[in-house]
């Protein structure tokens, strides 16, 4: 994955410049700092979300499946203890 660098000697100046405190550049550049660190290596990707959409789709029909079958069933059933 690609680096993005960030001067954050250039921010905290600009910033200052803009008016601000000397605490809050500081912050600022902390906050994007840490933003940055973060791993997005482990975000679902539109292939992972397409596979588990799947997975479920199919459980869904297997299920319907089942249900469809002991209902039949319990129909057939039904009707032969009521023509005895």
């Amino acid at each position: 994955m690609p680096t993005m660098t960030l001067d954050t000697h250039e921010v905290v100046k600009e910033l200052k410049a803009a008016g601000f405190t000397d605490e809050q550049p500081e912050a600022a550049t902390r906050v994007v700092r840490r933003a940055q660190d973060v791993d997005l290596l482990n975000l679902a990707t539109k292939t992972d979300l397409a596979e588990t959409t799947a997975e479920i789709l199919k459980g869904m029909v297997s299920t319907l499946g089942v249900h469809t079958v002991v209902i039949v069933g319990a129909v057939v059933t039904l009707v032969r203890l009521l023509h005895q």
